[in-house]
């Protein structure tokens, strides 16, 4: 999937590396206690337990930086530039109180003051965005982790404070711009699909885009009604843009980026006035007044605070030129505090160096005498009583297995560029002296986001254990770190069927899919995705052995058993249609990717769609365009691939079921090469074509005498085969008669029509039906009509006349016609079908009932004969760019072709059930003579 990997790419951790264990920067003194801040920050990840990081700190740490550490762990986003923006929240989950934290303030200043008022587990640590700049969508631009973060902080407060609250106009254009900006690959009309509505609605839920109060206030049609038409107006947006018009248009209801703080104003007496503090400085709001600015953050000299006997807090600023300071009261110690902060970090945004509060207004200790934290001494751990315990770091290091020497490994000639690095080749050396041939994968950039996520592989694959997945040897995790892989001499798989294609058989490229796929049935089993399926990523061990490899996109999937990737180069010509719109990577998703890299093995490593853009590709897919039959597919394998490739994936099968299917059709295969005698290869022919003749052996082993013999023993056989030959031409002849007589029908609809129908005869690709001889032109017979009735007022003749003239214009049109505009045509076709079977329904009461029966086999019949036509135009939009487009387009004709001509037959019955039933016209005298004539 393509997109801006600087934008989004954060929202991706590796589910196997604990976020945690990175070490911080400031140097643990010896004998020091250690602590674990649960710090969380905002993710579009629907898997909480990567949504936070615990830090390992110190007393002497500040809160400073615990914010450096998150952010420069990369498990926020990547090149964070707007530091200072950050702060960090402390709020206590039980009541609404809640402190931001100054940066100065160190851990233990931090325990002291706060966490001993109530139990640890009570508390929660917030990364969020304060301190926004005057102009923010401007300055962000060099940022884009800041500025996707500042728009998950700004929806989350809307989606939790302020959307009950919307008007629905408003919270439909604020809920579509979030799936427009979420999910950017989806086509600009995807949401018009049902599939893609119910997916969004009931696997991801209406809830994460809409307020509870939208969705229960109308019915389901109407909601979906208006989401789709708001959707269109925002669906040709970006990334960007989505945000932008997200931002505006929330403007207008409230401001956030602004914080109001109700106090009193001292000056000489008290005013109740509601502070405003924001990017543009500090703002003073009386009741149904405008905010009036009392003071820029350039002007601001200190700030203190100072608690009365009231119990309130007063909150000074001195200003630069006022004759006296800003002085407002309020309620209580952690308001007052929250405000000094808000005022000093936007100075620091102005550029003062120090923090402008007044060291002797910071203590707590003056009003609340909490006692001392006992020391901590090696022998005595405070660990047990804690919460949240240190957590190891558990690498590949830890395991013996894995962890390996650089000085064991011998890098060789370089194989490829990854996507991290070069890979080279090489040997490794076991403890036991054994010697193997590895592939080493190497690592350019070494910073701590990249290096997670390099590492995620051998995270993942250190657990697998099978026979068809390549096996990792090993880790060096000392920088540069390096990926040591078992290297298979024979390359990739793709490399080798072009290398190989004249000698590979078809039962070998049928073991190679069984292969591949007894091993993602593995991963099936361990619920784990792969989501990179391709040849490029199998590797061959032997001939008849091959390995599934590359495992850098690989994920486990969570509880709701599927995973939502984060940003970064997707192969899009292989993603089902759901991974491509909304980004949803399932079993399902790898079954649709298996189906693809079966089609490539049999397409000599040809890659998928190489006709379209990437972007082009969601458009034919959603539209029923597959990919065509490759020839040396059997047809077995293919009506496999089109299962796997089903629009929903509830309708794709199992890993499992599908190594029971390429087990069985392999089988079947190495049965008729045994019968053959001969190896079906790409360069030859496919299981649908006869095998062939096979050569004769140089020189003759037997004696003459002996050769003459079985010469005159075979004369009697091939006489025989002859006669009996002769006897199934002459059947043959007899049957073409007997079916040239029943083609006279269409000779006769063509004179309803006063024209010549001009359709070729059904062709079918069964191999049970025998071929169909066109029928008689029109000129060497007479044809009579059907029944010599009134047709004025006849509403079933009409409708038949109106099928025909629908079958006409098809066959007309059908080579200029787009391939989106089949399903218009035969759609025109349903229509006729539809009301001449309503016309028939109007007159079937007053016919006699035993001729009912067989007018309703007839209705039937033309059912199924709409169904086939449907089904030839499918089958001809998947072949629209092959060589078959002519043959699928005959086809569809011939489908056409076989209503038109049922439907005549209806006729037909309904009149003779007419004539019976006394209900018949005769036709008009004049009419007749004209006819004769």
């Amino acid at each position: 999937m393509s997109g801006d990997k600087s934008t989004l790419a954060w929202r991706s951790m590796s589910p196997t590396r604990d976020p945690s264990t990175d070490e911080s920067p400031v140097v643990r003194p010896s004998g020091s206690p250690v602590k674990i801040i649960k710090v969380c920050f905002l993710s579009n990840n629907c898997n909480l337990s990567k949504n936070f990081k615990l830090v390992r700190c110190e007393d002497g740490n500040t809160v400073k930086d615990i914010i450096h550490i998150v952010l420069s762990s990369g498990c926020v986003g990547p090149n964070i530039k707007h530091i200072l923006c950050y702060g960090l929240l402390l709020k206590h989950l039980k009541s609404p109180e809640k402190h931001w934290l100054h940066p100065d303030l160190t851990v233990s200043e931090l325990t002291q003051r706060y966490e001993q008022q109530h139990l640890e587990a009570e508390w929660r640590y917030d990364l969020r965005i304060r301190y926004i700049p005057s102009k923010f969508s401007e300055r962000f631009q060099d940022d884009k982790t800041t500025m996707v973060y500042f728009y998950q902080q700004v929806r989350s407060d809307y989606m939790h404070q302020y959307a009950s609250k919307m008007s629905d106009g408003m919270a439909l254009q604020l809920g579509c711009l979030e799936i427009r900006r979420f999910y950017k690959d989806m086509n600009p009309k995807g949401l018009e699909k049902k599939s893609n509505f119910e997916l969004l609605e009931k696997e991801v839920g209406l809830d994460l885009f809409f307020p509870e109060e939208l969705i229960k206030s109308m019915k389901p049609k109407q909601l979906r009604r208006l989401i789709q038409q708001t959707f269109e107006n925002y669906s040709t947006l970006n990334q960007e843009q989505c945000m932008s018009k997200f931002f505006s248009t929330l403007s207008q209801c409230y401001s956030f980026t602004e914080e109001s703080f109700a106090c009193q104003l001292v000056h000489g007496w008290k005013v109740n006035i509601e502070l405003v503090i924001g990017p543009e400085g500090i703002s003073q709001q009386t009741e149904n007044s405008t905010p009036v600015c009392m003071a820029t953050f350039s002007k601001v000299r200190s700030i203190s605070c100072s608690a009365e006997s009231s119990g309130c807090t007063l909150v000074s600023v001195n200003i630069d030129g006022a004759q006296q300071p800003l002085t407002v009261s309020t309620v209580s110690l952690s308001v007052a505090e929250n405000m000094a902060d808000l005022i000093d970090g936007y100075c620091r945004l102005e550029g003062a160096e120090n923090s402008l509060i007044s060291k002797q207004s910071r203590g707590r200790d003056k009003r609340i005498k909490l006692p001392d934290i006992p020391n901590w001494t090696p022998s005595v751990s405070n660990r047990d009583s804690d919460i949240y315990a240190e957590i190891p770091e558990y690498t590949l290091a830890n395991d013996g297995r894995h962890c390996i020497s650089r000085d064991d490994v011998i890098v060789g000639r370089i194989l490829g560029e990854g996507f991290f690095g070069e890979v080279h080749a090489g040997v490794y050396k076991g403890h036991d002296g054994e010697r193997i041939n590895v592939a080493i994968k190497t690592c350019k950039d070494c910073s701590p986001e990249v290096k997670e996520k390099f590492l995620s592989e051998a995270a993942l694959m250190k657990n697998l254990d099978h026979s068809h997945i390549v096996r990792l040897i090993g880790v060096i995790e000392v920088d540069p770190v390096c990926i040591v892989m078992e290297l298979y001499a024979l390359g990739e798989l793709g490399n080798y069927l072009v290398e190989h294609q004249l000698d590979l058989s078809t039962e070998t490229l049928t073991l190679y899919c069984l292969q591949i796929c007894k091993a993602l049935a593995y991963l099936e089993g361990l619920n784990m995705v792969h989501r990179d399926i391709a040849v490029r990523n199998v590797l061959v061990a032997s001939p008849t052995h091959v390995m599934l490899g590359d495992f850098g996109l690989s994920r486990y999937m969570d509880d709701q058993e599927y995973y939502k990737a984060s940003i970064c180069r997707l192969p899009i010509k292989w993603m089902a249609p759901e991974s491509i719109n909304f980004r949803r990577f399932t079993t399902a998703s790898d079954v649709w990717m298996f189906g693809v890299c079966v089609w490539e093995i049999f397409s000599v490593a040809q890659q998928p769609f190489f006709w379209l853009e990437n972007s082009e590709v969601i458009n034919q897919l959603e539209s029923g365009v597959r990919l065509p039959k490759p020839q040396s597919c059997p047809p077995m394998v293919y009506s496999m691939l089109t299962k796997c490739w089903s629009y929903s994936s509830h309708n794709r099968p199992a890993f499992s079921e599908l190594v029971c299917s390429l087990s069985e059709i392999h089988r079947l295969v190495v049965d008729q090469e045994e019968r053959s005698g001969s190896a079906l290869t790409l360069a030859g022919y496919s299981l649908a074509q006869p095998p062939p003749k096979p050569s004769r052996i140089p020189g003759n082993t037997l004696p003459k005498s002996t050769y003459r013999m079985s010469q005159m023993m075979e004369q009697p056989q091939v006489e025989d085969t002859l006669e009996r030959q002769r006897r199934e031409m002459m059947m043959d002849r007899q049957w073409l008669e007997r079916e040239e007589k029943q083609m006279d029908l269409a000779v006769q609809l063509e004179s309803h029509t006063k024209s010549v129908l001009p359709l070729q005869p059904p062709v079918t690709n069964s191999e049970r039906d025998p071929p169909v001889k066109p029928p008689t032109p029109a000129a060497a017979t007479k044809p009579q009509p059907t029944a010599e009735l009134d047709r004025s007022d006849d509403q079933v003749y009409i409708g038949v006349m109106a099928m025909v003239r629908q079958v006409v214009q098809l066959k007309n049109s059908i080579s200029t016609l787009q391939v989106s505009e089949y399903p218009d045509a035969v759609k025109a076709i349903g229509v006729s079908l539809c009301s001449l079977i309503q016309s028939v329904d109007e007159i079937l009461p007053a016919l006699h009932s035993s001729a009912t029966t067989e007018i309703e086999g007839t209705k039937k019949l033309l059912n199924k004969d709409l169904a086939e036509l449907i089904n030839k135009m499918r089958l001809a939009q998947q072949n629209f760019v092959t060589t078959l487009k002519e043959e699928c387009l005959r086809q569809m004709l011939a489908a056409s072709h076989t209503l038109a001509l049922d439907s005549k037959n209806l006729l037909d019955a309904v009149d003779q059930a007419r004539i019976r039933a006394n209900l018949a016209k005769p036709k008009p005298a004049a009419c007749t003579d004209d006819s004769g004539d």
